[in-house]
């Protein structure tokens, strides 16, 4: 397993176009929407609530398209035959998922982690004094939303399927999960609905730890924690019993 992922990281570092949409392109959006939304508030406080939503909101979203790009390399393998010379090996089939979540899991720690920084020293965000909370954070974010790739990857029956219903559904997420607009000026029925999305949860667990000052010992900020958990528990589950009944039949 260890190989698998040793394999694909070299893959996509090799891959000019995956390092472009996975590190440089979320980085100009947290620019470009930091330029244009960060400095609308009237207070100092106002400024600091817009600098973390942009940037929680844009990494979280950028991330999950991101991984949905990741889960559609798993199909690249299935069309090539990659993914057959794979399971005729003696290494267990499973292992073959578990190394394209932990592959998908390195990726997404890594791109949030350059978002925070990134927004630390460009626009003067202080993560200094939170790193033990962002980091269990980037930690459970990363988890949930590689499960929601993996999935992605174990019904869709090409890349081009992955394609189509992540934009969708990441779209969908986005918009009623606060990326795109802060929950607290949505309508109320928005508001509830909006816990069924992964972006919800990460947003507000980042606002936690930046607005809220909550210490990593509080529960309202680890029931974030256990909640991104459970989804990301609850979405690799669901990816290995699809893997089983769809992707294992090729052999």
């Amino acid at each position: 397993m260890i190989k698998l992922v040793k394999k694909d990281l070299k893959l996509f570092y090799g891959n000019k176009q995956d390092m472009l949409l996975t590190f440089v392109l979320p980085i100009i959006f947290i620019t470009l929407f930091t330029f244009v939304f960060g400095k609308m508030g009237n207070t100092d406080e106002d400024n600091v609530g817009g600098l973390v939503h942009v940037v929680a909101g844009t990494s979280v979203m950028m991330l999950l398209f991101s991984v949905a790009g990741i889960g559609g390399s798993l199909l690249d393998e299935k069309q090539d035959g990659m993914l057959k010379k794979l399971l005729c090996s003696p290494m267990p089939p499973n292992h073959i998922l578990y190394g394209k979540l932990a592959f998908a899991n390195i990726i997404s720690i890594i791109q949030l982690i350059i978002m925070f920084v990134y927004a630390w020293l460009v626009f003067g965000l202080d993560i200094i004094h939170y790193i033990p909370s962002l980091l269990l954070m980037i930690l459970a974010t990363a988890y949930a939303c590689s499960g929601f790739g993996i999935l992605l990857a174990s019904f869709a029956k090409s890349r081009q399927q992955v394609q189509g219903f992540s934009t969708i559904i990441v779209l969908v997420m986005s918009a009623m999960g606060g990326s795109m607009i802060p929950i607290f000026i949505m309508p109320e029925i928005m508001q509830k609905i909006a816990v069924v999305s992964v972006n919800y949860w990460g947003i507000q667990g980042f606002y936690d730890i930046f607005l809220k000052i909550l210490p990593i010992t509080d529960i309202t900020f680890l029931s974030k924690v256990f909640v991104l958990t459970g989804i990301g528990t609850s979405l690799n589950f669901m990816a290995f019993q699809m893997f089983k009944r769809s992707i294992l039949k090729i052999v």
